[in-house]
């Protein structure tokens, strides 16, 4: 029973908390929190004491300012809101901390600033007079006056207004495919928002376009548009708003209680704003154009037209211009009819009317087109006698002299000209008929009627002319010649007559008719050739003589002397001289052969001649005979042979005779081999080769030990070419870089008959080269010069050699020096060397050797390469420079120190708590920079020198990084649970890793760097109890007299602020005390109930 009791109390209970929750009225409430710093900046003589405040803050964290002087601040109270604040009060803040700056106001710091506000505002409320103050900080004074002076000569208002520019009718006017108004500004004092523009009654495709020109929903404060309206709709209007939501910061005050303070602070607030209805208007109308153009597109003037609408009704007449056209504009929307009424002037009226649409915004375009007026003319071209002549050429021209076009009389003697324009021309006869004299007679007409011939008769009067013929020497035409007879053809080959020239070479023959004519030679002068050619001439122009001049050429013949070798006739002989002499032994011309062996004296005259080789060929011996032969017929070519015997000549080619090159190496004995190729010997006749080394340098005998190096050899040759070799055998050393050439001479009978000495022939000459080695080491896996002490090393030098010979074989050996005793270096007692063969293909190139071995002990050791360079087992260069840089690799020697420290604040002690964060920052040494490494670290208990544990695992970190520098730093952080290590040391352990490789380690377990320890818990004692700064009591400075006699300004402030609904009225306080009973009451029911029982 009594369970159903309690159940039934608290059922009820329930129902009436829902009911006071859900149908009871709650203003706006805001949790309010304060701040507190000294100040003693401000005394008031009025009250007698200091005016201290403290930093009010919302839960948003905003700074609010205190309305009520006198009473506590808020300090977790939940304040309710009242509204906005006087805008007297709302200037003050805009120019208060912290809308201006710490540095805008003037003070050092934001207490100042915060201080200064909230004097203002208590003097704006008239709550007290700054100017009453004593002001013991000059930076509060100036800056509180300065806010106050900026918030009196303020007109900012905390109200949102909105205007929209401009407010008239607008006419959208047509751009492109649309009607488009000018921009729209829409004004407000709002810090933000966005409207949306609506429109009623609008005509489909409506657009509302931002400035940019995108079409947009929603715009944003600051955004212009205007309003776009698609051309094809027709004539109208229609009306829009703008509807916005705006955000603008207001001063909103909230409510305290008896003893705590009235507060406001700057916040940001919504409205909602529409404007009037604005109106825009658009037309819709276009244009039509018309284009007069002739048959070939010309453009038109003067052509007349008249415009009807579809009612048949006329719009108007227009007349092209000087560019052919002419237009209506603003005409209705619709199809429209064109009709030519006056044609321009020399062309045929067009009579088919035109259509035309015209659009909004277009212009309809239409092109008529007019034929020009046209006519003929007939020429007809007769001769004197009256005989119609074919093929005259006239031209016709315009009246200023342009051509126009050209024709040509018929076999019927007619040419006849068409579709001439209307105009004035003339035409002119501008080819003469072959035979007759040129009319020149200018004859004028004029074009005036469409498709009439005009008729016109030209006659021309026949040419006739003379010729003279005189015969000349062709070589001297000065010189004139008897007795020529000719024969006198016409075109068609019919004699006319015979003609014989006179004393003075002279034929003359008159009245000859138009036409061509030709002289045959039929007898030559006296010693001279026959012409045969005849002397073609031609009748052309009335009364003109024509004169010939016909040349006679003298009998003259050529001789053509071909040079060949004795012994092969085959082989012709360029550069062999010849002299040809008349019959009385002057001289008369020389000659040379040419690359065929052949010498041509051309045009020689008639008569007796001799000849004789004046120079011979080089190589040859000259041949002593005279020639002789006679020039008889005119075109004689006389061709004779002269063989000569060829000098012998040799030609050398000296190589090393080991492989036949031409640079060889320098050594105690080596052997020049010197081919010796020979031409034009006598066959089975003994000669000597005699050969010599030359010093190119020098350009005197090789000396070698004091002696010159020769060789010699006999021979009886089989062939007339062949070859033979010489060896000269001798000591090489010392003769690097030397070229060394083979001069030879060639021996009959004890005589030299050819040699071979030229100092700067490459088949003579051999070279001694001086090869050189560059070696430069790294390390094989990244090509560094610095490498990690591994177990297993591989070093691989690239050795460049030059001037090797190309084809040759070489072996290249090397070894590795230990550079701080410049000997070689051990490892397990033996020496690291390593050796490859190989075959030069170029002069200049490299090879690699690679020596790999365990370098687990050479840490900062630097290790040399030297290298030989070997052919045919003896060593030609060597590179080995203990202090070459190129040579040398460097084993590093990385070393890691590290300090531990408490992350959070740097120290070497820390608060055992559930999450500390121990920070290891390792330093590092001699590290290769580029490579990736791993810093491992791991917390060791000092105490035990064992791992630490934290619930039953290590604590551990690591990190990678890659090495930007030598020697530098990085930090690991440990994070864990350190509550149960209170007053333990604990130390931090790491290793350095390169490729899973450890190369540094610090694992000092009595390092302090490495150390830290977690801090003794003490058990607090009681502290006495302190009067609590927040309630409102008396301070010292304060007496509790004072407080009573504080003013409470509740009425003033909310006259300022104005009336708004209150929170916590006192029905709500009535309602909460009946609850408050009813529990009561049924408490004791319960404790009375079990009492009984």
């Amino acid at each position: 029973m009594g369970k159903r009791v309690i159940l039934r109390v608290f059922t009820l209970l329930s129902v009436l908390a829902l009911f006071l929750n859900v149908f009871l009225p709650r203003a706006s409430a805001e949790v309010m929190t304060h701040e507190k710093y000294s100040m003693d900046w401000s005394y008031s003589n009025s009250l007698g004491k200091h005016i201290r405040t403290e930093i009010i803050k919302n839960s948003s964290g905003q700074i609010a300012y205190c309305l009520t002087l006198g009473l506590k601040s808020p300090n977790g109270e939940d304040l309710p809101e009242m509204g906005k604040t006087d805008n007297v009060v709302y200037r003050v803040l805009l120019n208060g901390f912290p809308q201006k700056s710490i540095e805008q106001l003037g003070v050092a710091n934001k207490n100042e600033a915060h201080y200064a506000t909230q004097l203002a505002v208590w003097n704006a409320l008239g709550q007290l007079d700054v100017n009453e103050l004593k002001h013991e900080n000059k930076n509060v004074e100036k800056a509180a006056k300065s806010i106050i002076n900026a918030a009196n000569t303020s007109e900012d208002t905390q109200d949102i207004f909105m205007n929209v520019i401009p407010a008239e009718k607008q006419k959208a006017e047509l751009k492109g495919e649309f009607f488009e108004t000018n921009l729209y500004t829409v004004q407000t004092n709002a810090k933000s928002g966005s409207y949306k523009v609506v429109a009623k009654n609008a005509p489909n495709g409506v657009k509302i376009v931002s400035e940019n020109g995108e079409v947009k929903d929603q715009l944003s404060v600051g955004e212009k548009f205007r309003i776009q309206i698609p051309k094809d709709t027709k004539t109208g209007e229609f009306n829009l708003s703008i509807a916005a939501n705006l955000t603008k910061v207001q001063a909103i005050a909230y409510r305290g209680t008896d003893t705590v303070q009235n507060a406001t602070v700057l916040l940001e607030r919504n409205e909602e704003k529409l404007s009037s209805d604005l109106a825009v208007n658009w037309e819709a109308a276009g244009s039509l154009k018309i284009k007069k153009v002739g048959e070939n597109g010309e453009v038109l003037a003067g052509a007349v037209f008249e415009v009807f609408n579809a009612n048949n009704e006329s719009v108007g007449k227009i007349t092209t211009g000087a560019d052919g056209t002419a237009a209506l504009n603003n005409l209705p929307i619709g199809t429209y009819t064109v009709k030519e009424i006056k044609a321009p002037t020399g062309y045929v009226s067009g009579d088919k009317p035109q259509t035309i649409e015209v659009k909004t915004g277009e212009i309809g375009a239409v092109q008529v087109v007019n034929n020009k007026v046209k006519g003929n003319i007939e020429i007809k071209k007769l001769s004197d006698s009256g005989k119609v002549l074919p093929n005259v050429e006239f031209t016709v021209f315009t009246e200023d002299g342009k051509e126009v076009k050209k024709v040509v009389t018929k076999e019927n003697g007619i040419a006849n000209v068409d579709g001439l324009t209307y105009g004035k021309y003339y035409f002119l006869e501008t080819k003469t008929p072959n035979g007759y004299i040129g009319n020149k007679t200018k004859y004028p007409f004029e074009i005036k009627e469409h498709n009439k011939t005009l008729t016109f008769t030209v006659e021309n009067t026949e040419v006739k002319g003379s010729v003279k013929l005189l015969k000349v020497d062709n070589e001297d035409i000065s010189k004139k010649l008897e007795g020529a007879v000719f024969e006198l053809k016409d075109e068609s080959g019919k004699v006319i007559g015979e003609y014989k020239t006179d004393k003075n070479g002279e034929v003359n023959v008159k009245d000859l008719a138009y036409g061509k004519y030709s002289f045959v030679e039929k007898t030559s002068p006296n010693g001279y050739v026959l012409v045969k050619e005849p002397i073609v001439f031609e009748i052309k122009e009335h009364g003109k003589i024509i004169e010939l001049l016909a040349v006679n050429h003298l009998i003259k013949g050529d001789l053509e002397i071909t040079k060949v070798d004795v012994a092969d006739g085959n082989n012709k002989l360029p550069n062999a001289e010849f002299t040809i002499y008349n019959e009385a032994g002057k001289e008369v011309v020389k000659g040379k052969t040419d690359d065929k062996g052949i010498a041509k004296f051309e045009k020689l005259p008639f008569g007796k001649y001799t000849y004789k080789e004046t120079v011979a060929p080089k190589g040859y011996v000259l041949n002593e005979e005279t020639f002789s032969f006679e020039i008889k017929e005119n075109g004689q070519i006389i061709k004779h042979i002269v063989k000569d015997e060829k000098i012998p000549s040799i030609k050398t080619t000296a190589t090393d005779k080991t492989d036949g090159t031409k640079e060889m190496h320098t050594s105690k004995s080596v052997t020049i081999q010197d081919k010796v190729e020979y031409k034009d010997l006598q066959v089975d006749k003994e000669y000597t080769l005699k050969g010599k080394l030359m010093d190119k340098e020098t350009n005197k005998p090789l000396v070698v030990n004091g002696k010159e190096v020769t060789a010699e050899t006999k021979f009886t040759p089989k062939e007339a070419n062949g070859s033979i070799t010489l060896d000269f055998t001798f000591d090489a050393t010392g003769l690097e870089e030397k070229e060394v050439v083979v001069f030879e001479e060639l021996l009959k009978e004890g005589k030299v008959v050819t040699t071979h000495a030229d100092i700067n022939d490459k088949g003579q000459t051999v070279k001694f080269v001086k090869p050189s080695v560059k070696t430069t080491a790294t390390n094989k896996a990244d090509g560094g010069k610095e490498i990690h002490a591994n177990d297993s090393i591989t070093i691989q030098d690239k050795v460049e050699y030059t001037n090797l010979v190309v084809g040759k074989e070489y072996t290249v050996k090397g070894k590795l020096m230990n550079k701080a005793i410049n000997k070689p270096l051990l490892i397990d007692g033996k020496e690291v060397t390593a050796e490859t063969k190989f075959t030069a293909k170029e002069k200049n190139g490299f090879v690699t050797l690679d020596f790999t071995f365990v370098g687990a002990e050479q840490q900062g050791r630097e290790v040399v390469v030297f290298e030989d360079l070997l052919h045919e087992g003896q060593v030609i260069a060597t590179h080995a420079d203990i202090n070459d840089v190129g040579q040398t690799v460097r084993f590093v020697e990385p070393s890691i120190k590290t300090t531990a420290t408490n992350k959070a604040d740097g120290s070497k002690e820390l608060d055992a708590t559930k999450s500390v964060t121990i920070q290891d920052k390792v330093e590092y040494k001699d590290l290769i920079m580029g490579k990736e490494y791993v810093v491992k670290g791991k917390l060791m208990d000092k105490a035990t020198n064992k791992p630490l544990l934290v619930d039953g695992k290590e604590v551990t970190a690591e990190s990678k990084f890659t090495a930007k520098e030598k020697n530098g730093s990085i930090t690991l952080d440990f994070t864990f649970n350190a509550s149960a290590l209170q007053g333990k040391e604990v130390v931090v352990f790491e290793e350095l890793y390169q490729d899973n490789v450890l190369v540094a380690i610090h694992v000092d377990i009595e390092d302090k760097g490495q150390t830290v320890k977690f801090k003794e818990v003490k058990p607090e004692q009681p502290k006495p109890e302190q009067p609590n700064p927040d309630k409102n009591t008396p301070t010292s400075e304060q007496p509790k007299e004072q407080v009573k006699e504080q003013p409470q300004p509740k009425k003033e402030i909310q006259s300022k602020i104005g009336w708004l609904p209150q929170t916590g009225t006192n029905l709500t306080s009535w309602i909460s005390m009946a609850a408050g009973a009813l529990l009561l009451i049924v408490g004791g029911v319960i404790f009375l109930k079990r009492k009984n029982a």
